[in-house]
């Protein structure tokens, strides 16, 4: 281990014997369900299927700024609508993994994975003794430590959760719940994603004795493999979207899996064939599952779309599903999923077609009927400008502006470049305060919970990742936030490169700041003569000018001297045609230093932006960077937004709680009774189905006071049930109306019908049904024999739906893509 790292440890309050004795609560079969607190009786719940999308902040997706109108109008009409739930952090793998374990996250994991893939401490890093008051806002019993220490740089922290870290489906398994994990395009590229549950590389990979490097290497190319983390067009999964990889807890330490820390409820390993699947494997994926009696469907249902249907990628490299739907916009299930697109774009417009063409689905399966909830989140918010959104919300086009009465923020814009105080000169280690566009992409760095009934605008830090500030107010660490949408100054020790000779324009001590500044950057552009607008085609490049080039000198053919970018409108999406052009085009803004409008002096084809540099450092022939900002902390991931759709959920609500992915992993323990499982072996710290608290809630889910879903969100209970929650929710104002599932216009069946021949691979062998499974093979009210004709289709009725041209026995020959499944079983 080292010097160094034994010290860091034992600092830390980690005893390096293999097992110290539980410092935390000695957990116990608990004398009464904790489920009350959600206002849900146990077993109403019975089957949950979340569905993860990525990096869409809540101003993004449910205002109309995107016109992602399934998602942002069609779905809240049939739920509720969590107005503040919030991501635990950036970039996306740390929020996948809190979500399961309630663990902090290190900068290896903040940052995707995006070196190798080895182990993140061990046992013995394990936090075992309390610090402050007990589950409280500094205590972090439970969670792992980097043997690296605190703020560590990328690389050096590792990427896979030891053992003694164990997960929601560790718990699941010792409360004999059933679960499966889903991910769209799982394995399409031999060799990339073939480790144990979806772990990037080969089965020989492991994070202990044979890591998996995640650069692709010149014999990885030659042999089809682009990337581990991104997409490539036969196959845009990304492990880093998927968190059952990330835990030896699941995968075990053998190479095999059957030494994992617990047992699936329905036999096997957690992860083999029947746990972690291609979403659409004609024989064990989505549809086929869907297909099936309530009883033969798992409990819980993980479901990771691909990095272009989750709403990742702008632009999509592979199929984005735009050809399995009609020109009225109504998916066609008579289609094979491998149809060519009519296009490839991607954000929040590949989102909503993976979803108009999935939720019908699962609304008009046995399952759903029977005791179901749709969970539609997102890992973590992107703020609504720049790359990730077609349009700005910063922008004064009617888009914008009809967005804006539905914004979460207000946000702002420079009033002219000359008012910038980056201009100006600053003393040694000392910046301008953020301006107003800094300030707006801040938010996204914003955290949420509610402790106590309380909403709260902060979140553990952990460990690992911290936040703290030198003398001057400066952050020094890029806390669970990670600076993700701001610059940082550079670190006087880190960033040499742009550090000048004096050390005038850096921050010391700073770790992991990430500070980036670009050089001067062109576009093809277009423009008349006498035009105080210039227009940068999306058709014509990979890239156009977005909200960050705010405040930057123009220069070209043209274009005037003393010319700045004044405002930039993006607008789309646009349907393009290859992965290399924009889905947006852009316009800006001509202005002088004043902020006065400018004309240009002759037709413009190109145009070049200023290099930009350190706000109050300046060099010659830099502009300021309009995101830096040196004081503000990023504490958590931004409000994204959640939906989630039920029986026990009244149509067209609206919540104003915090929440976030602790608050939503304490919800799932406490809905399907973990506690009440019969795991009780100690572990470092804690136990699986006592949790870390006694109560069966694993990490900072444990937190003293921290509210799960509450009657807020089951707001449609029996009128015995309890009926307090952290605050009121209300009906939500939407142009569509709230209608619900069973009620709402799903697609007819197709003419082609088959049956599904596949065998159960959820239904638990227990004697007695477990909490969340004790379902029934009919849906509520249906006739014996025969599906209930008030009720959307169900059972066998739906194997016509969508497995045509899918997994039937003519739609398997349909579908060419092949599905190559090597997990091992």
């Amino acid at each position: 281990m080292g010097i160094v790292a034994a010290t860091t440890l034992v600092a830390a309050g980690i005893a390096i014997p293999t097992r110290p004795a539980l410092a935390g609560p000695t957990p116990s079969a608990p004398t009464s369900a904790t489920i009350t607190s959600t206002g849900l009786k146990p077993g109403q719940i019975k089957h949950t299927w979340l569905i993860i999308l990525e990096n869409k902040s809540y101003d993004a997706t449910f205002t109309g700024l995107n016109q992602n109108s399934y998602l942002w109008k069609t779905l809240p009409s049939q739920g509720v609508l969590l107005k503040n739930y919030f991501g635990t952090g950036h970039y996306s793998m740390d929020n996948y993994t809190s979500m399961v374990s309630g663990q902090s996250a290190s900068l290896d994991v903040q940052s995707d994975c995006d070196q190798a893939n080895t182990d993140l401490g061990s046992a013995a890093s394990i936090i075992t003794k309390h610090s402050g008051t007990p589950f409280g806002q500094t205590d972090n019993y439970g969670q792992v430590l980097s043997t690296s220490g605190a703020n560590s740089p990328d690389g050096t922290n590792g990427c896979t959760y030891p053992k003694d870290t164990a997960t929601l489906f560790n718990q699941f398994d010792a409360a004999g719940v059933t679960w499966k994990g889903y991910a769209q395009d799982l394995g399409n590229q031999p060799g990339r994603e073939d480790g144990l549950a979806g772990s990037p590389g080969t089965l020989a990979n492991n994070p202990t004795t044979n890591p998996r490097t995640m650069k692709a290497s010149a014999a990885d190319k030659a042999n089809g493999i682009t990337s581990f983390t991104g997409a490539q067009a036969n196959d845009q999964y990304v492990a880093k979207h998927f968190p059952f990889p990330w835990f030896h807890s699941i995968i075990g330490d053998k190479g095999d899996g059957s030494d994992a820390l617990t047992t699936p409820a329905n036999g096997g390993t957690d992860s083999d064939s029947s746990h972690i699947v291609n979403a659409d494997d004609p024989s064990k994926g989505l549809v086929a599952d869907l297909a099936k009696p309530a009883n033969e469907v798992p409990a819980f249902n993980w479901i990771t779309p691909n990095n272009c249907s989750d709403a990742h990628d702008a632009v999509c490299v592979g199929n984005n599903l735009s050809g399995l739907f009609d020109d009225n916009g109504n998916p066609d299930y008579s289609l094979p999923l491998n149809t060519p697109p009519k296009n490839h774009t991607g954000g929040l417009y590949a989102g909503d077609l993976w979803l108009k063409y999935y939720i019908p689905l699962i609304e008009k399966s046995a399952a759903f009927q029977d005791g179901g909830l749709i969970d539609i989140t997102f890992d973590e918010a992107n703020p609504p400008f720049y790359g990730m959104s077609f349009n700005n919300a910063t922008d004064d086009t009617t888009v914008a502006k009809d967005a804006r009465e539905n914004e979460k923020y207000q946000y702002s814009n420079p009033s002219n470049p000359a008012a910038d105080p980056g201009y100006q000169q600053y003393p040694a280690g000392q910046f301008p305060e953020p301006g107003p566009m800094a300030k707006n992409y801040v938010n996204a760095d914003a955290a949420g919970q509610n402790i106590n009934g309380q909403n709260v605008n902060w979140e553990p830090t952990g460990p690992n990742s911290t936040l703290d500030t030198d003398k001057f107010g400066n952050q020094l660490f890029p806390g669970p936030g990670d600076n993700g949408y701001i610059t940082r100054p550079p670190s006087c020790e880190q960033d040499t490169s742009l550090v000048n000779a004096d050390k005038s324009n850096c921050v010391s001590g700073a770790k992991n700041t990430s500070s980036s500044f670009s050089g001067s950057s062109s576009y093809t552009a277009t423009a008349p003569a006498g035009s105080t607008t210039v227009t940068i085609p999306g058709s014509a490049q990979k890239n156009v000018a977005s909200t960050k080039d705010i405040g930057r000198a123009v220069t070209g053919e043209g274009i005037p001297d003393g010319a700045y970018v004044g405002q930039v409108a993006d607008a789309g999406p646009t349907m393009v045609s290859t992965s290399s052009q924009a889905p947006s085009d852009a316009t800006i803004t001509l202005v002088d230093k004043n902020g006065n409008p400018l004309q240009t002096t002759a037709p413009v084809t190109k145009i070049s932006l200023s290099a930009t540099g350190i706000p109050g450092h300046l060099t010659d022939g830099q502009t300021p960077l309009d995101t830096f900002n040196a004081q503000d902390a990023t504490p958590g991931g931004g409000a994204t937004g959640s939906v989630l759709i039920s029986p026990y959920i009244r149509p067209g609500t609206t919540s104003t709680v915090n929440y976030n992915h602790y608050s939503w992993l304490r919800t799932m323990e406490d809905i399907y009774q973990v506690n009440k499982g019969t795991d009780n072996k100690p572990l470092m710290a804690g136990t699986v189905s006592g949790g870390i608290d006694g109560l069966g809630h694993l990490g900072y889910a444990a937190q003293a006071g921290l509210a799960p879903f509450g009657t807020d969100v089951f707001n449609s209970l029996p009128g015995d049930q309890p009926s307090a929650s952290p605050s009121a929710s209300s009906s939500a104002s939407s142009s569509s109306s709230a209608q619900s599932p069973s009620s709402s216009g799903s697609p007819a069946a197709p003419a082609s019908s088959a049956s599904s021949s596949a065998s159960p691979s959820g239904s638990a062998s227990a004697s007695s049904p477990a909490p969340g499974n004790a379902s029934s093979a009919q849906a509520p009210g249906a006739t014996p024999g025969r599906a209930n004709p008030g009720l959307p289709l169900t059972g066998s009725e739906l194997g016509g739906v969508a497995l045509a041209g899918v997994a039937a026995a003519a739609g398997a020959a349909a579908l060419t893509r092949a599905i190559v499944r090597r997990r091992r079983d």
